[in-house]
């Protein structure tokens, strides 16, 4: 199993297509893509904590929110499940054909990526931190292509440009949404503007 997911892992470097092909092709039930990215998300809240016990952030910069780890667990889960149901809905809206389990399991895939990605880059701050913020921009971008690919696969489109198209439905419906909940909310008026 071990030596699966670490071919996994490079093929998802190399070729993002293909990994996202195997990935679409595991068939698995949608209980289990849940709990694979459950268990995800709690792996990622262990590595920012790690990262700020290492690295501590000053107070200014963080909000109470970001100091309990239920309430990164809560948020970090809340964020991935949004886009769950983003890349879904809005795939589907321009004719796109994924399986809801299909981006379930390519968002928990992507979720053990972004783990490797902290942690190494977690590694870099100790001995190369300069090359360390480039690692991170660089994954940054790569990893929005890794995304296009994955949608891509999964939703069937015949074009990149039709699933490039679709992040950006997607981020730019996401940020308008954000945008009118947290005014509903008042996060402006209680200084978290």
């Amino acid at each position: 199993m071990i030596v699966f997911f670490r071919e996994l892992f490079v093929l998802t470097i190399r070729n993002p297509a293909e990994a996202a092909r195997l990935l679409v092709g595991q068939g698995m039930d949608r209980s289990i893509c849940w709990m694979i990215l459950g268990l995800a998300v709690i792996l990622n809240t262990l590595a920012y904590f790690l990262s700020t016990t290492l690295f501590p952030v000053p107070a200014e910069f963080t909000m109470a929110l970001f100091t309990s780890p239920v309430l990164v667990t809560f948020v970090l889960g809340g964020v991935v499940v949004i886009f769950v149901f983003a890349f879904y809905w809005v795939g589907r809206a321009m004719g796109g054909q994924a399986a809801f389990e299909d981006i379930l399991l390519m968002m928990g895939w992507l979720q053990y990526m972004r783990l490797a990605v902290q942690l190494v880059s977690l590694v870099l701050m100790l001995f190369l931190p300069g090359l360390a913020q480039i690692f991170v921009m660089a994954t940054g971008l790569y990893g929005a292509w890794v995304v296009i690919n994955f949608l891509m696969v999964a939703h069937r489109f015949d074009t990149i440009g039709k699933a490039v198209m679709m992040l950006i439905f997607t981020l730019m419906g996401l940020t308008v949404g954000l945008s009118i909940f947290l005014s509903v909310i008042g996060v402006t008026a209680m200084g978290m503007s």
